[in-house]
């Protein structure tokens, strides 16, 4: 519509579909371009750059025991808030299985928080699993200080891992000796409570 002011145009319906054309010019020379295309060039943040973000804070307020046989799969029991990524159940209804809706490249760092109440240093290994599956490469082993040194300490990793919609990774952990545990502590006077598990985790690409 020619010779028409910006402000007299009827308003389009929102949010873009990304199909809808502008104009732009390119030496010198009108030409159009679609909106899902605007800002994407090798400097600039692609248009649908956000679209299908995903991410996840979750965390644990229990204490958890491991096996020193087995493998025990890390329980994360609530969410503070999430898209696209959520946790589920196991076979056996635990809540361990960090689900995702979407394929993609994920970030997932936990925190995990243990104790020993034994009168010996003890190691603690843990990894994680893609699908049941363990994801080579991913296993951290952390020491945990005796009782009278303390009988505390707090393990962080990050990993990128890609998935296809609906598959699910767990934190797996193995303590050498069963004093070895993953300690929740309650609000003190002055401090918030100490989860035994905190997961934060987003989608990247």
């Amino acid at each position: 519509m020619a010779n028409v002011k910006i402000t007299d145009l009827s308003a389009a319906t929102t949010p873009l579909a990304g199909t809808e054309l502008f104009e732009t010019v390119q030496a010198s020379t009108s030409r159009k371009v679609a909106a899902a295309d605007i800002g994407n060039s090798a400097t600039a943040v692609p248009f649908l750059s956000l679209a299908g973000r995903a991410y996840i804070s979750a965390y644990s307020n229990t204490d958890q025991t491991g096996s020193v046989s087995v493998a025990t799969a890390v329980k994360i029991e609530n969410t503070d808030f999430s898209a696209g990524i959520s946790i589920a159940n196991d076979g056996s209804g635990n809540p361990t299985r960090i689900t995702f809706a979407a394929a993609g490249t994920y970030m997932l760092a936990p925190s995990l928080q243990f104790k020993n109440t034994d009168t010996n240093d003890h190691d603690a290994t843990f990894w994680f699993r893609l699908n049941g599956t363990n994801i080579a490469n991913s296993a951290s082993i952390v020491n945990i200080p005796k009782a009278a040194d303390g009988g505390a300490t707090f393990a962080q990793i990050v990993i990128y891992e890609q998935v296809t919609a609906a598959q699910y990774i767990e934190i797996m952990w193995l303590p050498e000796n069963v004093a070895v545990t993953l300690d929740f502590t309650a609000a003190g006077a002055i401090a918030p409570a100490i989860p035994s598990v905190i997961l934060a985790a987003e989608r990247i690409a």
